[in-house]
Order: structure tokens, then C-alpha cells, then sequence
């Protein structure tokens, strides 16, 4: 009896030694912690859990691989004379989950904030797992330098989007053929003015060349000597919130193979806003004009034709996007849509080349408690080729979101 005793004692002494072991080693991890510094640094993090449903049905034959199976890629519409219609396709997915980290910190020189957010909108296996890749949406840090201004630094949405005027929808973006939709590196310089801001900003450059008859074409091109240049003002009149931006971007290439090296300015511009109704209805919009490539409709139409002799043919692309959303109550509210694109092509490229896209949306969401969407949503899209030739894909699609 006495020996099970101080077993027992023994054992008792060596938990209270190894309870005191750990609060001494919690409390040195506690100190040596970047939490210890919430004082001066806030940390925060969130995301949302996106499911989505969907039967989608071509008019000419099922869409290239899966590209556009999980939302629409207008340049992916398969265009034909309407003989070969393809068969109703059923995808299911939660690629478009995501999650964000974010800080704070006050320094003696201003606020300084980060932000890295990823999705898991990458490639993916079907056949076992299903696992999705991640893929890194934003990465910045952005100085508040001053009580007025700010500079930014990283990658996020390109300073000529708008995302303000991007409507309500379950499809992936939304207005697809019409809307700038792009998120790229930057640095950018904000400065306030007035009840609006000035923003100007210098983001890497991508460029795309149609054949027009040189045997060059690259839907990639990274030869440019100058970031794009982006100025922009967002601002408010009345119940209208509205963004103008300018954009001069180099439009080059360097075939090595024929020694030759061109280059011409491109320009594009876009006005977009959203104007709010007494009711709690709102109006968005949006209109863009220039050598716009991969910024608008993701990347349907490219910058220009290399033509036989060489030199650069500019394509001048023009498209945009009108969305009304209505609220039913508090919980239930609908957005009705309609986008487009078009592109001036010169007459030397192919007859398959992407002509004008468009698509409208439809759609009924229910919100049952803060954070929590279940929606269903009607799009019909069209493409039209040079030759003529038409084709459209019909979708419908069901999604479940929960952000925290």
C-alpha cells in the first residue's frame, strides 16, 4: 500500500513539474509570438465554402476539354451551322472556394497593410479525389503614407477594373463578354480628391498577335520594354458612384527567326459605375473601348495581326455590360444582365477568329441569414466567328456559398 503510494506521488509530482514545464514553454512561445504585437499589428482571416451545380448543353458539340466547364469562357463556344448539337453536361465543383489572411500594423510612417488570398480554381483530377490546385489570387501591401494617400505594391485586380460595377451572379464572373476582369502586378499610387479618388498605376505587360498572314501568332507575348500605364478617377454624384480610367500599353513582338522587332502604342479606356434606386435596387454598368486583349471578356479577342510584311496591325476591341438588380425582400433579391464584346479584326486573319460574344444571366438569391447565399441562375451565350459562323451554350446553375 505504501509503495503504490508514492508511485502515486511520484507520478503526481513529475504531471505538476511537466504542467509547470509547459506553462513556462507556452508562455516563452506566448512572448516570442507575433500575436504578442496585436497591440501595434491585427491579424485577420476568412473566406468562403462555394459549391456549384451545373447542366450546361452547346449548340455544336461539346465545348474543347474542360475548358468552360465551370464558367463561362466565351472564346470556348463552339460555333458550327447547329447540326451536331451536343448533349446536356452536369458538373459539380467547389474550386471557387477561398481563403484570405490579412494585416494591419500602425508604424511611425503610416498604416501599412497585407493581404495574400488563394482558390483552389486549378487543374483537376475527377476520376478519385477530386483535389483541386490552389492558385494565388492576391499578394499586396499597401503605405499609408499620408492621411490622404496610399501606395500599393503586389498583385490585385488591375487598377483599369472596376470591381465595384461587377454585378451579383452564380456563373464565376458574371457578365462575361463584357467586362474588364484581370488581376495582375502593380504598383499603384492613390491620392484623394475631393469626395473621389486619383489613382496611377504601372502593371505588368502580357500582349497576343493574330496571324494576319506572317505565320507569327502568340496568344503570349512578354517582349514589351514598359509596364501598362493606367490612370484612373473613381467618384460620386448623388445616388451615382461611377470610375473612369485611361489605359497606353506597348504592342510589341521579336521574331528572332526573321530578325524582326515591332512595336506600336495601344490605348483602351472604360467607364463604368452603379447608380442606387430609393428602394435598395441598383443599376451597374460598364463600356470599354481600345487594344483591350486579355482585359476584357478573358482574353476572347487578341491586341493585333502580325500581317505578311511584318508590321503590326492593332485591333480595336469594344464591349460592355448593363445589370439590374432587384431586391423582392430583405433575403431575396434577382439580377438580370446583358453583356458584350466585339472586335474590329482586320481582313487577314483566320475565318475561325472570334468576331463578337455576348451573354445574358439570370438569376434568384436567397439569403437566409448573414453569410449565407443559395442561388440558381439561367445564361444563354453566343459567339460568332469571321466566317459567319454561330454557336451559343446554354447553362444552368445552382451554387451554396458560406463566407466566415
Amino acid at each position: 500500500m505504501k509503495s503504490t503510494n508514492k508511485k502515486q506521488h511520484a507520478v503526481k509530482s513529475t504531471m505538476n513539474k511537466l504542467a509547470m514545464t509547459i506553462g513556462v514553454v507556452s508562455g516563452s512561445l506566448f512572448v516570442l509570438s507575433p500575436t504578442v504585437q496585436a497591440a501595434e499589428t491585427d491579424f485577420s482571416f476568412g473566406g468562403f465554402i462555394k459549391f456549384d451545380a451545373m447542366f450546361s448543353q452547346s449548340s455544336d458539340t461539346k465545348r474543347a476539354g474542360n475548358v468552360g466547364d465551370d464558367f463561362l469562357v466565351p472564346s470556348t463556344i463552339a460555333v458550327g451551322d447547329g447540326s451536331n448539337e451536343g448533349d446536356v453536361v452536369f458538373d459539380t465543383n467547389s474550386k471557387f472556394s477561398r481563403l484570405w489572411f490579412k494585416t494591419s500594423t500602425m508604424t511611425d510612417v503610416g498604416e501599412i497593410k497585407s493581404h495574400v488570398e488563394m482558390d483552389f480554381n486549378g487543374a483537376n483530377d475527377e476520376r478519385l479525389t477530386n483535389q483541386s490546385s490552389s492558385g494565388l489570387r492576391h499578394a499586396y501591401l499597401k503605405w499609408s503614407n499620408s492621411s490622404d494617400s496610399s501606395i500599393l505594391a503586389g498583385q490585385t485586380w488591375s487598377t483599369f477594373f472596376n470591381v465595384g460595377a461587377l454585378p451579383e451572379a452564380v456563373d464565376f464572373v458574371g457578365p462575361t463578354s463584357g467586362t474588364i476582369f484581370i488581376r495582375q502586378t502593380q504598383v499603384r499610387y492613390t491620392q484623394a480628391m475631393g469626395d473621389g479618388s486619383l489613382m496611377i498605376a504601372a502593371e505588368n505587360p502580357s500582349v497576343s498577335f493574330y496571324d494576319g498572314g506572317s505565320g507569327f501568332s502568340d496568344n503570349q507575348v512578354d517582349d514589351s520594354s514598359m509596364p501598362d500605364l493606367i490612370a484612373r478617377y473613381d467618384g460620386s454624384a448623388g445616388d451615382l458612384k461611377y470610375s473612369a480610367a485611361a489605359m497606353i500599353r506597348q504592342i510589341n513582338y521579336n521574331d528572332n527567326v526573321n530578325d524582326v522587332d515591332e512595336s506600336e502604342m495601344g490605348y483602351g479606356v472604360t467607364f463604368s459605375g452603379k447608380y442606387s434606386f430609393g428602394n435598395g435596387d441598383d443599376l451597374k454598368f460598364m463600356l470599354s473601348q481600345g487594344q483591350l486583349g486579355r482585359y476584357i471578356a478573358l482574353n476572347a479577342f487578341r491586341d493585333a495581326a502580325v500581317e505578311a510584311n511584318g508590321d503590326i496591325e492593332l485591333v480595336t476591341t469594344m464591349g460592355g455590360f448593363v445589370a439590374y438588380r432587384h431586391m423582392w425582400s430583405d433575403k431575396l433579391r434577382s439580377t438580370v444582365s446583358y453583356a458584350f464584346s466585339e472586335s474590329d479584326n482586320p481582313d487577314t486573319v483566320a475565318a475561325t477568329t472570334s468576331k463578337s460574344i455576348n451573354n445574358a444571366n439570370v438569376n434568384l438569391m436567397y439569403s437566409p441569414t448573414k453569410n449565407l447565399t443559395f442561388g440558381g441562375e439561367y445564361l444563354i451565350a453566343e459567339r460568332e466567328d469571321e466566317s459567319g459562323a454561330d454557336g451559343d451554350l446554354t447553362r444552368l446553375q445552382f451554387t451554396s456559398k458560406w463566407a466566415f
